[in-house]
């Protein structure tokens, strides 16, 4: 039973992430071999965790970088106050600030 709900999981992500993709215009969904850490043809939770983290991993560095606009390796409240205005304010402030 378990199983079952991991692989309806599985398959629930990667509908998501595939129609939000088609959407953008992007190819669809991840490869299903960079998940497959070891190549057996089948994605273990820990390989499909793996697999997300990097990719959460990716996408915080790049953010992360884009913020520190002077390349100091931190990231001031300034910094990120200056990357909200140059956006128009799309990224505004949330309910919990």
């Amino acid at each position: 039973m378990k199983n079952g709900w991991i692989a309806a999981g599985l398959v629930a992500t990667l509908a998501l992430t595939a129609g939000g993709a088609f959407a953008q215009g992007h190819r669809a969904g991840p490869d299903f071999a960079a998940m497959d850490g070891d190549g057996d043809g089948a994605v273990t939770l820990a390989e499909f965790t793996a697999f997300t983290q990097d990719r959460a991993a990716t996408r915080a560095e790049r953010m992360f970088t884009r913020l520190d606009a002077d390349g100091d390796g931190m990231v001031t409240q300034a910094e990120i106050e200056a990357a909200r205005e140059a956006h128009g304010g799309r990224h505004g402030k949330s309910g919990r600030d």
